[in-house]
């Protein structure tokens, strides 16, 4: 019997660019949840066997941080913002012609955090490619085949409320696929 653990994201040992990611304990009724997505409707890469279920419950500061950004340069950023709750809500989709990315989007409890943003709004400074113009903040659940994403947003509408989550630490994964881990100010 396949594990869906077993079907975890991103195998590859490098990448084009480097990510900083706010990582959190994962949500117990979103790991029930993974546990009802059917292994045939994953998308598993072809070449590197990647993608399916996330299982590094997180949310993205910045992606596409250059190689010549260190980790020196990423702490004293981090270390001046003030992380609190998150808001886990509202389940939806990225959609491209690969796969369907089902996703929660990534708010704040109570008026007045946008830490999420600020930090997105200081690592921007720094070398990098961005291919999205604008930041939303996201919780990714599972890389699904193209098309298969929506019958499990309905399954989780009405099912899932609200959670909120407590962030533990960042991670900087730098673009030769190491992960490092960034204490953050609670």
């Amino acid at each position: 019997m396949i594990k869906l653990k077993d079907l975890i994201t991103e195998k590859k040992t490098g990448y084009d660019y480097g990510c900083v990611m706010l990582y959190f304990t994962p949500n117990e009724d979103v790991v029930k949840f993974q546990n009802q997505i059917s292994p045939s409707d994953l998308y598993i890469a072809e070449n590197n066997g990647g993608y399916g279920i996330e299982d590094e419950a997180h949310c993205t500061l910045l992606y596409g941080l250059h190689e010549e950004v260190k980790l020196e340069t990423i702490t004293p950023i981090l270390n001046k913002i003030q992380f609190g709750e998150c808001k886990i809500h509202n389940p939806s989709l990225f959609e491209n012609e690969k796969f369907d990315v089902l996703k929660f989007d990534v708010g704040y409890p109570t008026k007045g955090g946008a830490f999420l943003h600020k930090a997105n709004t200081e690592l921007v400074k720094l070398p990098n490619t961005q291919t999205y113009p604008d930041y939303h903040p996201h919780m990714t659940v599972a890389y699904l085949k193209p098309g298969m994403g929506k019958k499990y947003v309905d399954m989780l509408n009405g099912k899932v409320n609200t959670f909120i989550l407590n962030p533990t630490h960042a991670v900087y994964s730098q673009p030769d696929g190491n992960k490092i881990e960034i204490k953050i100010n609670k």
